[in-house]
């Protein structure tokens, strides 16, 4: 009877281990290793659910497309490492204040993108307003540099 015991002991430890594993794969799939946000693949296996689902019941939904201004230039003048701060500091502002629900999607190198569900245009457009100005009133410092970098980004809404 301990022997059985211990048995299931281990296979509930092994099942849980299985468990992190496959949730740690499924992170590594769906997610930009740089900024934890959606990668644009796991974006539109959501999307595409999610807007036939709010076709079909009448649903508003709106995009917010965010491009950072510029970029290259903090590359070419900061380099790679302060490009990836730069990207990094755009999806941590883009993501703050976003609702349940909302899908925040790196679409392509220095480019984001905000699905949102049940959000009227102008609803959008405050939030995107909002998110703009929080960017650009969120310079940082590179290390060991006296000089703050204050990034911008140009948005759309539709």
């Amino acid at each position: 009877m301990h022997e059985a015991r211990r048995l299931l002991t281990e296979l509930e430890a092994s099942k849980d281990e299985i468990r992190r594993q496959n949730e740690a794969l499924h992170r590594l799939a769906t997610r930009d290793p740089m900024t934890g946000c959606l990668n644009r693949r796991a974006f539109f296996d959501a999307v595409d659910p999610l807007y036939a689902t709010l076709l079909a019941e009448g649903g508003e939904v709106c995009c917010i497309m965010g491009d950072i201004d510029h970029f290259k230039s903090f590359n070419d003048r900061y380099g790679h490492a302060v490009g990836d701060l730069v990207i990094k500091s755009v999806a941590k502002c883009m993501g703050s204040g976003l609702r349940e629900g909302d899908l925040l999607c790196r679409y392509g190198g220095e480019e984001f993108m905000v699905i949102m569900p049940d959000t009227k245009l102008s609803d959008a457009e405050r939030i995107a307003e909002r998110i703009r100005l929080h960017v650009a009133g969120s310079p940082f410092r590179v290390a060991g540099g006296a000089e703050l970098l204050t990034v911008t980004i140009s948005i759309g809404v539709a």
